[in-house]
């Protein structure tokens, strides 16, 4: 895979992180519409209760008008913040890398922009930095309408692909838990999650 066109979601999930790492270019759409139920405002982590979403509250639109993504603006009123931060911690306190990554997540949450897409992507750069996925990034000028990205960006129905398991948190006790973001695969993995990536091609 030469090149992959990709909708900017928060804290990019597992399953697209593979076709990431696969992919020589990443070619990153900010020229849609803003869709509901998609990775576009969440993700989902490895909870205590099994999992759990982590759902940005955005400013409403009028309805019945498509919107562009990059107007989309996130609701500060909430405290929606502090409850995220809080909830990646309880769930990955305990997981092996963690502590090597949390100095930056905290950082990270320090400074929130006023558009989704503008914060997303801070978590895409994020999940890459750390992940040491060094990719050659340009964005979209139209709207590429590309089959693979909305389905990647989709957060509902059956996922794209069957992960092998990894050792997560709470495995014990809810078995392996998929998709999840990028996080759960950072901080139980560390350095080894590139090798992991790489395996699961062409399944």
């Amino acid at each position: 895979m030469n090149e992959l066109i990709i909708h900017p979601s928060y804290f990019v999930d597992v399953i697209s992180l593979i076709h990431i790492h696969k992919a020589k270019h990443l070619l990153i759409e900010t020229q849609d519409s803003y869709v509901k139920q998609t990775y576009r405002n969440r993700t989902y982590i490895a909870a205590a209760n099994g999992k759990l979403a982590l759902n940005i509250p955005v400013v409403h639109q009028k309805k019945g008008h498509s919107v562009s993504y990059n107007s989309i603006e996130i609701d500060h009123s909430q405290n929606w913040v502090a409850t995220h931060l809080k909830s990646i911690k309880s769930a990955y306190y305990s997981s092996p890398y963690f502590e090597y990554y949390q100095d930056d997540l905290e950082l990270l949450f320090q400074n929130i922009p006023t558009l989704l897409i503008d914060w997303n992507l801070k978590t895409f750069d994020f999940l890459l930095e750390h992940l040491k996925l060094d990719k050659d990034l340009q964005n979209t000028t139209n709207y590429q309408n590309d089959p693979l990205a909305h389905r990647l960006i989709t957060a509902k129905g059956n996922p794209l692909m069957i992960l092998d398991s990894y050792i997560q948190v709470f495995q014990e006790k809810h078995g392996f838990l998929q998709p999840l973001s990028g996080l759960d695969l950072l901080f139980n993995l560390g350095p080894a999650a590139g090798s992991y990536l790489k395996s699961q091609y062409n399944k």
